[in-house]
């Protein structure tokens, strides 16, 4: 094994999956629209899921657990662009984060405008 050339996988890595198809189709349109924005807060997730700022921080109330495989996980939030997010649940036994909602406008399940 000669190393040259040779791809360096991350240590640790979390894999990133599509909890649904309406999840994995705001992934693409996210992809189309702001690709680099997408990579941006692909690193930031994957690197420390539970990291709090502006952009990334877990979402409240009843938003906040999501059931997934059985499974009560803690559901977060990532701010791709004004409008456009990212949901993903953590799953830390299988390093997974599971994208469950994704898409280039604002969720309406957190607008407060008009309440």
């Amino acid at each position: 094994m000669s190393g040259r050339g040779a791809e360096i996988p991350r240590p640790r890595p979390w894999t990133v999956r599509a909890a649904d198809r309406q999840a994995f189709v705001g992934w693409q349109r996210l992809l189309s629209a702001v690709p680099d924005n997408l990579d941006r807060a692909w690193t930031a997730m994957t690197s420390d899921p539970r990291h709090v700022d502006r952009r990334q921080h877990p979402l409240k109330g009843q938003l906040g657990v999501v059931k997934l495989g059985g499974a009560a996980l803690e559901q977060w939030q990532f701010e791709v662009t004004g409008a456009g997010r990212i949901w993903y649940a953590i799953d830390d036994g299988n390093r997974t984060l599971w994208i469950t909602q994704a898409g280039t406008g604002h969720p309406k399940q957190t607008d407060t405008r008009g309440r």
